[in-house]
């Protein structure tokens, strides 16, 4: 009898101390992964970051919870990408508790000029230069603006940690830069300026073209990713494909590219070779990209990577 009440009492005991712990909120909390990674690289080890977004999810797809609510609540910092694309948040004057610093990342750089000069891209239709503003981050240079303006709001956490702020943003700020140079001189020494990549299903690299002067379309606009594909549809996507002579197609991050194998494999049937590569649009990470610590300057180069194959084919 004295051994069950010591059991009961040690139980209840448990239970007490258990809901008494204090729950860690992190200091910053970020609704996308480009965002998420501006903040780390800048705050370090002294601020905790989140993303809300779990590895491997697809930023449409996210349906806020209770939990992100409180984390939102309690934190330093909150970053979003735009009312637009976060348009659970309501009220931004509400979203925040107290003492949070609520910013909208939207509203936090300036177009910058293109490089190369007089434009030689196709024009752009109304829906494809909303597409554009709306994934404002996949341009390198307004990648560096948001990087900057974050450090802005971090400093305001912290004052007192200024120069390891500034001296942590400089470094991957210059980083970013240095790549972005890469890229175009890579493009214009090739005499690239003015090529087409084509791109399978929502285009959100609108953007990050304009800034190298690549012409980035969208042969199948309404392309699902991992759908299965009607009769029809595979015989007028591997048509197109056929027209427009292209053997590299690119398609987005995350998503399982059943829709893109179905049509790669009809036109291998065909004796035509078409080959897929990744076209990240930077909103989110795989878990394997994630547990690499992948950021995002090794995404652009990624792309990088994958726009040179593809290019070099149209030479």
């Amino acid at each position: 009898m004295k051994k069950f009440a010591s059991f009961i009492f040690l139980f209840f005991t448990l239970v007490i101390l258990s809901s008494c712990q204090t729950i860690e909120y992190p200091d910053i909390v970020t609704t996308m992964f480009s965002q998420y990674d501006f903040a780390k690289q800048i705050a370090g080890d002294d601020f905790t970051v989140s993303l809300l977004l779990p590895p491997g999810a697809e930023i449409h797809d996210y349906e806020v919870t209770s939990q992100d609510l409180a984390k939102i609540k309690e934190s330093k910092l909150f970053i979003f990408t735009s009312l637009e694309i976060d348009n659970w948040i309501g009220n931004v004057n509400t979203i925040g508790g107290k003492d949070t610093i609520v910013m909208n990342l939207s509203q936090s750089f300036t177009k910058e000029p293109l490089l190369y000069g007089e434009p030689i891209l196709k024009s752009l239709d109304e829906e494809s230069l909303h597409a554009n503003a709306l994934h404002y981050w996949t341009d390198p240079t307004t990648a560096v603006q948001l990087l900057n303006a974050i450090l802005e709001n971090i400093i305001l956490i912290d004052p007192n940690k200024e120069t390891q702020f500034r001296e942590r943003a400089t470094v991957y700020a210059t980083q970013i830069e240095e790549l972005n140079t890469e890229i175009h001189d890579y493009i214009v020494e090739n005499s690239f300026l003015g090529s087409t990549l084509y791109f399978a299903g929502h285009n959100a690299l609108g953007a990050f073209g304009q800034r190298y002067g690549l012409n980035i379309l969208s042969l199948f606009e309404e392309f699902k990713p991992d759908a299965d594909l009607t009769s029809n549809e595979l015989i007028n996507f591997t048509n197109l494909v056929k027209r427009t002579n292209t053997h590299y197609l690119f398609i987005e991050e995350i998503e399982f590219p059943k829709a893109a194998n179905t049509i790669v494999n009809q036109l291998s049937n065909d004796g035509y070779v078409l080959n897929l590569l990744e076209l990240h649009g930077f909103h989110n990470i795989s878990q394997f990209d994630y547990e690499e610590g992948v950021t995002y300057r090794d995404l652009l180069l990624r792309n990088f990577e994958h726009i040179k194959i593809a290019l070099l084919s149209i030479q």
